[in-house]
C-alpha cells in the first residue's frame, strides 16, 4: 500500500497496539488514524466508539496479521495514488461491518454519514471540486503579482509535505487566531528547530488542498511569505524603502483574503528603543498597520529573540496572539521521523531505513546533542547517516548504527569516546606514558572516566565530577588535559577556566560576569557571546576544568551548585547552557604541607635523616582550607570523587628526566642529530632537583642546563658540521675546575661532536 505520511504514522501506531498472535482490526485501525490525523476534533460524536490505541511495542513491526474486515477495505483501496488519512477513514466507515459497530455503540447513522460527507468533501487525496471565487479570481492574480517582489506565496503550489506528525494542538490554535474577528495575529514561538516554519507550511498544505479540516471561513486564504531581505534590497534612495512599506500594507489591506507570514520576524520588527536604523520609522508604520487589524500577520520567532527584541515593546507584543511550540518528547520525535521516511527513503532510493535507526537517531541526538532540540536535531542526523551509507563504494543497501555515529561525529565536528571504544586498560597506558608516579590514583580516574561513558547516571547531571587534590607540579592538569584529548578522539576536548582570573574582592559579580558573561547594557557585553563557560554550546563534549578552584572567590562555588547538581545553567545571555555530556574537573594545592616541622628530642631517626622530605596531603586538610576560603558543605557533597595526588619521590623523577632526554633525543634526530648523554647525567640531574616544586622545577633545569645551550649553540651557528651532541658529566672534585661552574653547564665543540659539560 501507498499510503500518505499522515496515513502511514497511524498505520505505524495501529501496527504498534497489536498484541502477539492478535490480529489488526478496521476499528483499531480506524482509531489510529481518528486520534493521530486530528479527526478527533472535528468529529467528537465518533469518540464513543473509538478508544485511543495502547502501544504494546516500542518499535513497528515490519508486518502483522489482520483481520478479514479490514482485508476486505484495503483490497478495495489498492490504487497508484496515496492513501490519505481522510480516504482511509472514509473507506473504513463506509464498510457495513464497522458501520454496525457505531450502531450498536450508539452512534446514529446520520452522525456517521455527517463525518462520511465532511471526509468526502475535502479529506481525500483529490482537492474539491468547488472552488471560491477568490482563489479563481483576476484580483487575487494580480494582487499576488504585486507582492512577488517581496517574497513569495505558499498557496499558489502544495508545499512540499515534510510530515506533520504531532503537530495538529498547534496549528488547531493558529488556525482559531485566523478565524477571529480582532487581533488574527499570530506569533509561533520555540526553540531552534522545533518546526515552527513547519506549521505554516503545513497550514498552506490544506489550505491548497481546500482541506475539510478548515473552517469554511478560512478555506479559501493564501499565504504570503515575505523576504524582509527583498524588501530592503536596493532600497538605496531615500524614502524608497518606506515606498515599498506602503505598498506591501496597502495591498494587505485591499485584499484581507492573502496572510501575511515572516520568518525570524524579530529581525524584521526590531523594537525602537533597541536600535535605530534606516528602516526603524517604517517599521514603526507596519507595526501601526497591525493594529488596525486590517490584515493578518503570521510570525516565527524563537523564544530568547522574542523576548530581547519585541517583548518589551508593549504595544508590539499586544498584536499579536502567542502560540507556544514546545519541542517534542523522544516518543513523539520518533513518529514525526516515522512520517518523514517515505520521503527521505524516495529521495535515497534504493536505501533502506528500519524501525530500530529511527529509535536509535532520538536516542544518539538526545544523548549527544543536548543543546540542540527535536525534531530537527533527529532529521539531521538521519539525512547525516543517509547521505553517509550512499557515499560509500560500494553505497549500503540499508542504514547502520555505524552510519548514525558517523554522521553524528561528523554534526559534533570531531570523534567521540563511546563506551566500548574506550577500555580502561588502554586509557590507563595512555595516562602511564605521560603521568608519572601516580599509577594508584590514575586506577582510580580511569575506573571512573569510563563508568562515566556508559551512560548509567545520564539525563541528570554531568559524567562525572572529580576533585584531583595535591602538591604543585604531580601530573593534576596535565591528567585532566589527557582526559580531554580521549574524550575528543584524539583533539584536545578541553574548556579551561584558570580561577586565579576569578578571584574579585567583596562581590562576586566580576567573578560571574566572566563565567556566564555580562548582563545586557553592562560593559563588555556583546549579544550571542556568554562568558567563558558559554563555550560548552560549542563542544558539549569535553572536559571542563577549574583550575586552582581555592584561588576563586566563594561565590563561584555557590554558583556551580547547580551546574554540579542538573548539569544545567543560564547565561546572562539568556543562552541554556548544557555541561551534561561533560566531566567537570577542579583542582586545588590546597591543603599541602611543604615542609615538615623538625623533630625536637633524641630521635636518632630524626637526626640522621637529612634528606629534604617532600611534601605532603589528605583530604581532610583540603576541605578544611577550603572551608575557611569561602566553599561550604553543599559544595563538597557534590563533589562525585575525590583524588589524591601523592608527592614525587626520587624514582618518579628519575623517570621525568629520562622521558625528557628521550624528547631531545627526538628533536635532535628532526634536525639530523644524534644526542646521547653520559650514565651518570639521570642521577646528577634528580639530585638538582627540589621536591616542594614538582616536576616543573625539574623541566626548568633542563631547560635552564641543556636547553639553552644547545639554542645558543643553534643560534650562533655552531652546529653547521655537527652530527653528534653528547652530554658530558664533569666532576667537581677536581681542582681544575673552577668553583664557580658547579651547578652550571659549558660547551666544547670537539670535531664533528658539540659537548654539553654538566658540573
Amino acid at each position: 500500500m501507498n499510503f500518505e505520511p499522515e496515513a502511514q504514522a497511524a498505520v505505524d501506531a495501529a501496527k504498534r497496539s497489536v498484541a502477539d498472535g492478535a490480529k489488526l482490526d478496521a476499528m483499531t485501525l480506524l482509531a489510529a488514524l481518528y486520534y493521530g490525523s486530528g479527526l478527533n476534533d472535528r468529529y467528537p460524536q465518533l469518540s464513543r466508539c473509538l478508544e485511543r490505541p495502547v502501544e504494546r511495542r516500542k518499535r513497528t513491526p515490519s508486518a502483522v496479521e489482520i483481520d478479514e474486515t479490514l482485508q476486505i477495505v484495503l483490497d478495495d483501496l489498492v490504487d497508484d495514488k496515496p492513501v490519505s488519512a481522510a480516504s482511509l477513514s472514509a473507506a473504513l466507515l463506509e464498510n457495513a461491518a464497522v458501520q454496525h459497530r457505531f450502531t450498536e455503540g450508539g452512534v446514529q447513522e446520520s452522525e456517521v454519514a455527517a463525518v462520511l460527507a465532511g471526509l468526502a468533501g475535502g479529506g481525500g487525496a483529490e482537492p474539491p471540486a468547488t472552488v471560491s471565487t477568490w482563489r479563481s479570481s483576476r484580483e487575487r492574480e494580480e494582487a499576488l503579482a504585486a507582492l512577488s517582489s517581496f517574497g513569495r506565496a505558499l498557496t499558489v503550489t502544495e508545499p512540499p509535505h515534510r510530515g506533520a506528525a504531532q503537530m495538529e494542538k498547534p496549528l488547531l490554535s493558529l488556525i482559531r487566531t485566523l478565524c477571529k474577528m480582532r487581533r488574527r495575529n499570530a506569533l509561533i514561538l520555540g526553540q531552534p528547530g522545533t518546526g515552527k516554519s513547519a506549521l505554516v507550511y503545513e497550514l498552506a498544505r490544506r489550505l491548497v488542498r481546500g482541506d475539510a479540516s478548515l473552517p469554511a471561513r478560512i478555506r479559501d486564504l493564501d499565504i504570503f511569505e515575505l523576504s524582509p531581505a527583498f524588501l530592503r534590497s536596493g532600497a538605496g534612495i531615500v524614502g524608497q524603502y518606506e515606498e515599498r512599506v506602503k505598498t506591501l500594507i496597502q495591498t494587505l489591506t485591499a485584499h484581507p483574503r492573502i496572510v501575511l507570514f515572516v520568518d525570524e520576524i524579530h529581525s524584521f520588527l526590531q523594537s525602537s528603543m533597541h536600535e535605530r536604523g534606516p528602516f526603524s520609522d517604517s517599521n514603526e508604520t507596519f507595526k501601526a498597520a497591525l493594529g488596525h487589524g486590517d490584515f493578518a500577520c503570521i510570525g516565527c520567532t524563537t523564544t530568547a529573540e522574542y523576548r530581547f527584541f519585541m517583548e518589551r515593546d508593549r504595544a508590539l507584543a499586544r498584536r499579536f496572539s502567542i502560540i507556544n511550540l514546545e519541542p517534542p518528547t523522544p516518543e513523539e520525535a520518533v513518529r514525526i521521523l516515522e512520517s518523514r521516511r517515505p520521503a527521505v527513503v524516495k529521495y535515497y532510493e534504493p536505501l533502506r531505513i528500519p524501525d530500530a535507526i529511527l529509535t536509535r537517531a532520538v536516542e544518539l541526538s538526545e544523548q549527544y546533542l543536548p543543546s540542540r532540540f527535536q525534531p530537527d536535531k533527529s532529521i539531521q542526523l538521519l539525512d547525516e547517516a543517509c547521505a553517509y551509507c550512499v557515499a560509500l563504494d560500494p553505497p549500503l543497501e540499508e542504514v547502520t548504527e555505524a552510519a548514525l555515529w558517523s554522521g553524528l561525529e561528523d554534526i559534533i565536528g570531531h570523534g567521540i569516546a563511546r563506551s566500548g571504544v574506550v577500555t580502561e586498560a588502554d586509557l590507563l597506558a595512555q595516562l602511564r606514558a605521560r603521568i608519572i608516579g601516580q599509577d594508584e590514583v590514575l586506577c582510580e580516574i580511569v575506573r571512573a572516566f569510563v563508568a562515566g561513558l556508559g551512560g548509567w547516571s545520564k539525563g541528570s547531571r554531568p559524567r562525572g565530577v572529580y576533585f584531583f587534590a595535591g602538591p604543585t607540579g604531580v601530573g593534576k592538569t596535565e591528567t585532566a588535559v589527557l582526559l580531554a584529548k580521549v574524550l575528543g578522539g584524539g583533539r584536545e576536548s578541553l574548556l579551561r577556566v584558570d580561577c586565579n582570573t576569578l578571584q574579585g574582592g567583596h562581590d562576586a559579580s566580576p567573578a560571574l560576569n566572566i563565567l556566564l558573561g555580562p548582563p545586557p547594557g553592562y560593559v563588555g557585553y556583546v549579544r550571542g557571546q556568554g562568558g567563558a563557560l558559554s563555550r560548552i554550546r560549542d563542544n558539549p563534549e569535553c572536559v571542563v576544568l577549574f583550575d586552582e578552584i581555592e584561588k576563586a572567590h566563594p561565590g563561584v562555588g555557590k554558583t556551580l551548585l547547580q551546574v554540579l547538581d542538573t548539569g544545567q545553567v543560564d547565561d546572562n545571555d539568556g543562552n541554556r547552557l548544557d555541561f551534561r555530556r561533560a566531566y567537570i574537573v577542579f583542582t586545588s594545592n590546597a591543603g599541602c604541607v611543604y615542609d615538615r616541622e623538625a623533630h625536637v628530642g633524641f630521635d636518632h631517626a630524626a637526626e640522621t635523616a637529612r634528606e629534604p622530605a617532600g611534601p605532603t596531603v589528605n583530604l581532610d586538610a583540603v576541605r578544611a582550607e577550603l572551608r575557611r576560603a569561602g566553599y561550604g558543605e553543599e559544595f563538597f557533597g557534590r563533589i562525585g570523587h575525590w583524588f589524591c595526588f601523592r608527592a614525587l619521590d626520587a624514582a618518579a623523577i628519575a623517570r621525568v628526566v629520562e622521558l625528557q632526554l628521550q624528547r631531545l633525543r627526538e628533536m635532535a634526530g628532526q634536525r639530523k642529530l644524534e644526542l646521547d648523554w653520559d650514565p651518570g647525567i639521570v642521577a646528577h640531574l634528580s639530585a638538582r632537583w627540589q621536591p616542594r616544586f614538582g616536576v616543573r622545577h625539574m623541566t626548568s633545569i633542563l631547560r635552564n642546563r641543556i636547553e639553552e645551550q644547545l639554542g645558543v649553540a643553534g643560534a650562533q651557528g655552531e652546529l653547521k658540521g655537527v652530527s653528534r651532541i653528547h652530554l658530558r658529566l664533569i666532576s667537581t672534585a677536581d681542582s681544575a675546575q673552577p668553583p664557580e661552574l658547579v651547578g652550571l653547564a659549558t660547551r666544547e665543540l670537539c670535531g664533528d661532536t658539540l659537548f654539553v659539560n654538566l658540573a
